[in-house]
């Protein structure tokens, strides 16, 4: 059986309780771990799960990418700037609140829809598909 959207939210939970613990303590030493898990993860889901979305809720799945490029942009920034910079944290909790609301979306409603559009041997490739990018990007 495949484990797609297990994966996906074991993946958000990380993702979550790292930023959590980063705002928290305002250690910013975590980012890149952050940074890269993100990366994967979002590349995963626009090359893999998205464009299945697509064919049948266009508009959702343009506002998963949008998103996305949300995220993109604030990780760039926070990459560029200072770890040290008074900016630095609010610019992780904004992180933290655009993701937050991304992930309720998904796991709410996007990964109901994919199971139901999905059938098994779909589901499995794609599993197979994004452990293979997560195992050449890590």
């Amino acid at each position: 059986m495949a484990r797609l959207f297990e994966m996906l939210k074991e993946d958000h939970d990380t993702v979550k309780g790292l930023l959590n613990r980063s705002i928290e303590s305002r250690d910013t030493s975590q980012f890149s771990q952050i940074k890269k898990m993100l990366e994967i993860h979002m590349e995963g889901e626009e090359k893999l799960l998205y464009p299945k979305l697509m064919q049948r809720d266009k508009e959702r799945a343009l506002e998963s990418y949008e998103e996305h490029h949300v995220g993109k942009l604030i990780l760039k920034e926070l990459d560029e700037t200072g770890r040290d910079d008074e900016t630095w944290i609010p610019k992780i909790k904004v992180l933290k609140d655009v993701l937050d609301h991304h992930i309720e979306e998904e796991e709410s409603q996007i990964f109901d829809e994919a199971r139901q559009m999905l059938d098994e041997n779909q589901e499995q490739e794609i599993t197979r598909q994004f452990e293979e990018l997560r195992s050449k990007r890590m």
